[in-house]
């Protein structure tokens, strides 16, 4: 197949930008010459603007599979140590008293991937109220896990995961505990912790204000793929969006400079996360 060509790398960046706000660098042609170069040749097609003219006939068909693609799905157990210890530390222990109260409290996890961030948090919330001995206490948490990419979701709901998946970032005892190994050397989280969470799908750059207020809102190293003011929009949104105290975690290189009236940060050993100005 013919190498992309500058009409078509800008054709289909435009395409992206419009349907999911993925911002391309000028200099990233490769990454689309990389990643749909074997789907082109798969629906038979002999190059990219070939690709753009079906999308434009059938986009219902062939865009959330280019979008699959196209998104990054990297992610891993208890990513950023720093976050989860002010996680365990800091945040879930005040969200403990709300529950303490006979509140329920509300978390959403924006761009979860395959699944293993919610999970994450799933399980550390079953640690904690272990050790609290208010193992009831999990049943008052609410769970929802949102991304764009329908294939990563499809993984997250089996909670099914190969070796190299399962040791990135996940310890032994974690293992043991909390999975069961198949014949095909898969590990599956046990239903107590997998049916916690609930997945669904959402493209950011929707008005997403509906879902309504969260306790607790993880967007972790998801929207640095998106330009400036894309960025600014949803990271306003979300900020909006959190109860009185609830408190937003970034990845380590986003940030919300630009919203400085509207949060205060808090630093906690080495982690920095935002919780909304009670007005």
């Amino acid at each position: 197949m013919q190498a992309i060509t500058a009409l078509e790398f800008k054709q289909i960046s435009k395409l992206l930008h419009e349907q999911c706000g993925i911002h391309l660098q000028d200099d990233q042609d490769y990454l689309v010459q990389t990643r749909l170069g074997d789907f082109v040749e798969s629906l038979g097609l002999n190059s990219f603007s070939q690709l753009v003219a079906r999308l434009q006939v059938e986009p219902g068909k062939l865009l959330p599979a280019v979008i699959n693609l196209m998104t990054t799905n990297e992610t891993l157990w208890f990513r950023d140590q720093s976050c989860w210890n002010a996680l365990e530390k800091a945040i879930l222990p005040e969200l403990f008293k709300k529950v303490a109260c006979g509140e329920e409290v509300k978390v959403w996890i924006a761009g979860c991937s395959t699944g293993q961030e919610a999970y994450s948090l799933a399980l550390l919330i079953d640690e904690l109220c272990q050790v609290q001995k208010k193992t009831e206490w999990v049943r008052h948490f609410s769970i929802q896990a949102m991304d764009i990419s329908e294939t990563a979701l499809q993984t997250a709901r089996l909670a099914s995961y190969n070796t190299f998946e399962i040791n990135r970032g996940l310890s032994l005892t974690r293992r043991t505990h909390y999975f069961e190994q198949t014949a095909n050397n898969h590990w599956v989280l046990r239903p107590n912790i997998r049916l916690r969470v609930h997945f669904d799908t959402i493209n950011l750059t929707r008005d997403f204000s509906h879902l309504g207020q969260f306790d607790l809102i993880l967007c972790r190293n998801v929207t640095i793929y998106f330009t400036p003011q894309v960025r600014s929009k949803i990271l306003s949104t979300m900020v909006s969006m959190l109860t009185p105290e609830g408190s937003l975690l970034l990845g380590a290189t986003e940030s919300l400079w630009h919203q400085r009236n509207s949060y205060r940060a808090i630093e906690f050993e080495g982690c920095i996360y935002v919780k909304a100005v009670c007005e």
